[in-house]
């Protein structure tokens, strides 16, 4: 009788090996885990090296022209790999994420020699469709959106070897705000909510695995509202678990930033005093043509809110610059915002359109030279805070929690419960197994351009 292993393959006894490339936000990275889980069940074993991978996944983003054109490339140089390899009948090539849902099948048009296109509420059907794969070599792509029942939400059941301190819990899928210049509802599908109870069994096992931080994930994440609780109810319930150290959560949208969530900062003790709180534009009429529903000042009373429930609390954001119809003065507000704010992080994007929203019908009536030079104004600007932020903290005593080795002989690394990546030097020789997930007073020293460095007190 021949054996057929888990992964699909036919006289195949050693384990197949999967590599995966992913590009985007903190969802993409934990979906990843998801998918190395799923198939890690199925007999296969996570690679670095492309070149000895059975399977080659490109895990993908699409909220920007860029990020698409990163994965399809990343395909392509995959795909060219394979060619020059003379291995086609061997490796499979396969496009998964937010421009699988995007694309579809027309992936298998703008790359020939891709193999399987999956959405992200299919990734549970992975080892099926690479089994039939191996059978038949036929192209397959499986794309839609699930009805977010319980069962849809795949949770982690196992924790890799190498970073038992941290983890991502998805508590919600999709959104339904319908920003003009924004692609996530038509490749993440409506918003889906988690019953609270999964989500505490979740953590519970986390932690029970030696995770001491968690990081509750959604792409609305703060609208989030099941039956058996509200958002701050969940926050409530998770932090009361016994063994856990930190909560994060990511990505609010300040509309939902409400009066009960901000003074929650300060009461609930596993709540870090960090928040990343998309703005995206300082000027009103830009927020409106955005599709925002928030002025500039209803941000700011957000901000203030929060900085009354945690002076020093450290917040980071997002923005875009160069959105259709955004004058000089427009942009000017934007950069008074930062000043108003001190921000101590910012991811910033030039404009660009996505297929299918409101704004792509719109004239892009600023200059791509335009948009450079205001995102490199906004560059300078946060980069100066960030600077700024971290001097601040010299001499400060911070908790912090131990991840790893740092970035010099003798240092340990970990992040404060601020964001901040601290690496510091302790006495004492305990073997590194022993001090990760440890939580350590640390005394800082000195700032550097893009971390913290101390001494363990």
């Amino acid at each position: 009788m021949s054996h057929i292993d888990p992964g699909g393959q036919i006289g195949q006894k050693t384990p197949m090996k999967l590599y995966i490339k992913t590009f985007g936000c903190q969802m993409n990275v934990h979906d990843t885990d998801r998918i190395k889980e799923i198939m890690g069940k199925a007999g296969y074993e996570s690679t670095d090296d492309p070149s000895k991978a059975d399977v080659a996944l490109i895990n993908s983003c699409t909220v920007r022209e860029k990020a698409w054109h990163k994965a399809i490339s990343e395909a392509g140089r995959l795909r060219s790999r394979r060619r020059r390899a003379h291995n086609a009948n061997h490796a499979v090539i396969g496009v998964v994420g937010c421009v699988a849902q995007q694309e579809g099948d027309h992936i298998f048009e703008l790359l020939p020699g891709v193999d399987l296109v999956v959405a992200p509420d299919h990734y549970h059907l992975l080892p099926e469709l690479l089994f039939d794969l191996k059978k038949d070599g036929i192209p397959r792509a499986v794309i839609g959106f699930d009805k977010g029942e319980p069962e849809d939400f795949l949770n982690i059941q196992s924790i890799a070897e190498a970073n038992p301190v941290s983890a991502f819990v998805t508590i919600m899928k999709g959104c339904r705000e319908r920003c003009a210049y924004c692609i996530v509802p038509t490749v993440r599908g409506p918003e889906r909510f988690r019953p609270s109870s999964d989500i505490v069994r979740e953590v519970e096992m986390l932690v029970s695995k030696g995770v001491r931080e968690v990081t509750l994930l959604g792409q609305k994440v703060n609208a989030y509202n099941h039956a058996e609780a509200s958002f701050v109810e969940l926050i409530r319930r998770v932090d009361s678990i016994s063994g856990l150290e930190r909560l994060r959560f990511t990505s609010p949208h300040p509309r939902h930033m409400t009066a009960e969530l901000t003074e929650s900062y300060g009461l609930i003790d596993t709540l870090c005093e960090s928040i990343h709180l998309p703005l995206q534009a300082g000027s009103d009429l830009t927020l409106k043509r955005m599709g925002r529903r928030y002025t500039a000042a209803e941000y700011l009373d957000v901000v203030r809110r929060l900085r009354a429930a945690v002076s020093d609390i450290a917040i980071s954001t997002d923005l875009i610059v160069g959105y259709p119809g955004e004058t000089e003065e427009d942009f000017e507000q934007t950069l008074r915002m930062i000043d108003e704010v001190q921000f101590c992080g910012a991811f910033s994007f030039k404009y660009s359109p996505r297929p299918g929203t409101r704004a792509a019908a719109v004239d892009d009536d600023v200059t791509p030279q335009e948009k450079a030079s205001r995102l490199a104004r906004v560059h300078k600007k946060i980069e100066m805070l960030e600077r700024g932020f971290r001097k601040t903290q010299v001499g400060k005593v911070l908790q912090v929690l131990v991840e790893g080795e740092g970035r010099m002989p003798g240092q340990l690394s970990g992040r404060a419960r601020n964001g901040q990546i601290v690496n510091f030097t302790m006495t004492g020789e305990l073997p590194l197994r022993e001090k990760r997930g440890c939580l350590m007073d640390v005394e800082i020293t000195r700032a550097n351009p893009h971390s913290l460095e101390g001494r363990a007190q």
